[in-house]
């Protein structure tokens, strides 16, 4: 009997920037169906089509945040820190029961080059106390540069991956 593998859905919330893009792409390559979630869906789809163009494939959907957040297996978070918390809360109803992997790194302007530790101490922390406890938030790739991942090249470093549930 031939092993069957699992094809799991990774949905990029706010998707449509470089990281979230880097990553849609080095998914896709790896055989995973992608969304891309953003607040608008003509931008999501738009960038849906760039990609699939480059992968010669249809691996990457367009959605809005909320229904990519339903549509997934595994729901990546790609923003901003500054737009962290709001875009979680307009997720959240989507993502119950599932796992979130935060990219967020917690760095404000005018010192971008700088990690500004949040009030509860990690980004992670942050996203799990608006998410609550139906969702589990581990944290990962934010030393990952966009400019790697949007190559065709083995990425130079280590990925680094933190939460509080072992499995």
């Amino acid at each position: 009997m031939a092993s069957e593998r699992l094809i799991l859905t990774l949905a990029l919330i706010g998707g449509t920037g470089p990281e979230g893009r880097g990553l849609a792409y080095r998914w896709a390559r790896a055989g995973y169906n992608i969304i891309l979630g953003s607040r608008s869906l003509e931008r999501a789809e738009a960038a849906a089509r760039e990609l699939n163009e480059r992968l010669a494939g249809e691996a990457v959907r367009g959605m809005v945040n909320l229904q990519a957040a339903e549509a997934c297996d595994i729901a990546v978070l790609t923003v901003p820190y500054a737009a962290q918390a709001s875009t979680l809360e307009s997720v959240r109803p989507g993502l119950a029961g599932k796992v979130l992997v935060d990219v967020t790194a917690p760095i404000r302007p005018p010192k971008v080059s700088v990690v500004q530790l949040p009030p509860r101490g990690s980004a992670a922390q942050e996203a799990q106390a608006v998410l609550g406890d139906q969702v589990r938030v581990v944290s990962a790739f934010q030393n990952v540069s966009h400019e790697h991942l949007v190559e065709d090249h083995p990425v130079p470093c280590d990925v680094l991956v933190s939460g509080d549930d072992a499995e």
